[in-house]
């Protein structure tokens, strides 16, 4: 099947489901429907399977890749949103929470005034932003902004999580096959595809750890729907429906993605027993601190790995243990980081920025600060964080399991979101539709 024409006929497809339900539905089967059976995007010349294409940065930025379903799904939503409910648009009051999303989204067109010389051009990178991010955001702003309907959030994440079964149990035994079957060779079809226990599924994502990422993601919200409905009588169903989803993540062996599971559940638990306001405003400062230590350059990372015993033990313990991957990426943030000082306030306004490197930093993180500079990176992860500690901040004892805890688990869940990006080049978009969500909730 043609890449383009896939994803420009999703438009259409919405329009025909906009017609059959009631619009919330809608935007979930638009949104993630898009997300689960779209094709990446357009890939740039050169981009083969046979080689590890490494100047990829994925569609969380706007590259020579402009054709993503990234913006394509959250797009082809709002078109059924401004033909059958556009009365709910016009009724939006914003607020202060509102600011970094809508700053993010410009940003592009703000930094081409110190940045002449742009790739891509300021006026494309604005509009792939608030394609992407903006809308998403947007909808969940729009359709998810109290209890209830966060709750509905939720259950669509687990569903789907859980729709993604039969492709798992094939590409877990055959190997990831079904993206070059129905579109063409992924040209990260073979990264880290072989696991300690047969295949990592890819689906129709980015690569295999975002797969990871969005099972693990989405097997929390299928755990919560499952405790939120313990006096249901569909709470059975649940049960089995949430084991599937975290076997699911389990057996996709993403470690890290794993770790950030047992995480969320693990803060869910605590915080049905205690408050953590303080924790969590203490583990913000210490991030916060850290984050600024690493892009500094101040503790040579790299140096101490390779020239102190205790260093050399480390690094071999993760090798040993099969996770050589996390020594790695550090290794190629740290190589970037002399770039970016020069221009860390507001970037190089270039996506490939890194390039004379002839490698990338992994992490998103480092990926947004070389070409948005720190202004960029503080739009971005302020929309994603600001409403999420808000959440977490105002958060009472014992709730987290029962329906009024829905905006509880959507702030985690966008808190793990924004630690995994600090390794990889990806997100988990549904977040951004969280954060937007929590916002229509203060």
């Amino acid at each position: 099947m043609n890449v383009t024409v896939a994803l420009l006929a999703w438009p259409l497809l919405a329009v025909i489901i906009f017609a059959m339900v009631r619009p919330q539905l809608a935007v979930l089967l638009v949104f993630l429907g898009g997300w689960l059976v779209l094709p990446v995007g357009v890939y740039p010349s050169g981009a083969s399977a046979l080689d590890f294409p490494y100047w990829l940065v994925g569609a969380a930025l706007p590259s020579d890749m402009l054709i993503a379903k990234a913006w394509i799904a959250p797009a082809s939503a709002m078109l059924g949103v401004i033909w059958k409910d556009r009365q709910r648009l016009s009724g939006l009051r914003w607020s202060a929470l509102d600011m970094p999303i809508l700053l993010w989204c410009v940003w592009p067109l703000l930094q081409w005034t110190v940045r002449p010389e742009v790739l891509p051009d300021a006026v494309l990178s604005s509009v792939y932003l608030s394609g992407s991010w903006g809308l998403t955001w947007l909808l969940g702003r729009l359709y998810f902004g109290n209890q209830e309907a966060q709750g509905a959030l939720l259950h669509g994440l687990a569903w789907a999580g859980l729709v993604c079964l039969p492709i798992a149990l094939w590409e877990g035994i055959s190997g990831p096959d079904l993206y070059a079957w129905l579109y063409h060779p992924h040209p990260f079809v073979s990264d880290g595809a072989e696991r300690y226990l047969g295949w990592r599924p890819l689906v129709f994502f980015e690569n295999g750890n975002q797969y990871g990422l969005w099972v693990s993601l989405c097997a929390l919200a299928s755990i919560w729907v499952w405790r939120s409905r313990v006096a249901d009588k569909q709470s059975t169903w649940w049960a089995g429906g949430s084991i599937a989803v975290v076997a699911m993540a389990v057996f996709a062996q993403s470690v890290g993605a794993l770790l950030l599971l047992w995480i969320g559940v693990f803060v869910l638990l605590l915080m049905a027993r205690m408050r953590l306001q303080k924790f969590f405003a203490a583990v913000l400062g210490v991030a916060v601190v850290c984050g600024a230590v690493y892009l500094s350059g101040v503790v040579p990372v790299t140096q101490l790995g390779k020239e102190t015993a205790v260093g050399r033990k480390v690094v071999e313990a993760f090798k040993a243990s099969g996770r050589g991957s996390f020594t790695w990426r550090i290794s190629q943030d740290q190589k970037a980081i002399a770039l970016i000082k020069p221009v860390a306030v507001i970037g190089h306004g270039q996506w490939d920025w890194w390039r004379s490197l002839g490698t990338r930093p992994w992490g998103l993180v480092l990926l947004l600060v070389g070409q948005f500079g720190l202004m960029g990176l503080a739009c971005a992860f302020g929309a994603l964080l600001a409403p999420a500690m808000v959440t977490l901040w105002r958060a009472p004892i014992a709730r987290c399991w029962r329906p009024a805890g829905a905006p509880i688990v959507l702030a985690i869940m966008t808190v793990l979101m924004a630690l995994d990006a600090m390794l990889n080049s990806f997100i988990f978009f549904p977040a951004l539709m969280a954060a937007g969500a929590l916002v229509s909730d203060k």
